[in-house]
């Protein structure tokens, strides 16, 4: 079991490295200053930052009403927030560019 977890934590890891390399290289690269680029950027940022917010609140209801996090699954369940919504971020950004 403690392998699988290992393994797991690696390629999670590595697929949010590549979400991150990919979201800044199509940020600061020459596609996203035009218009379809732009708009493209627009569109994924309104797509995946509300996770932020509704999951900052079931994870808050669920600490408060159903089961009280210690402070390392606090810290967890932030970190996979905020990881998944810049892997979300980068999805979104790969399946508009090929659409568009």
């Amino acid at each position: 079991m403690s392998v699988l977890m290992n393994v797991s934590i690696v390629v999670y890891f590595l697929i949010f490295m590549a979400s991150v390399s990919y979201s800044v290289k199509f940020h600061f690269g020459k596609e996203s200053k035009d218009e379809r680029g732009n708009g493209i950027l627009h569109a994924s940022y309104a797509f995946a930052y509300p996770i932020i917010i509704f999951g900052w609140l079931i994870i808050t209801l669920t600490d408060e009403y159903i089961n009280s996090f210690s402070l390392d699954g606090y810290k967890m369940a932030m970190m996979i927030l905020l990881t998944g919504t810049n892997i979300i971020h980068a999805i979104i950004l790969f399946s508009l560019k090929k659409l568009s």
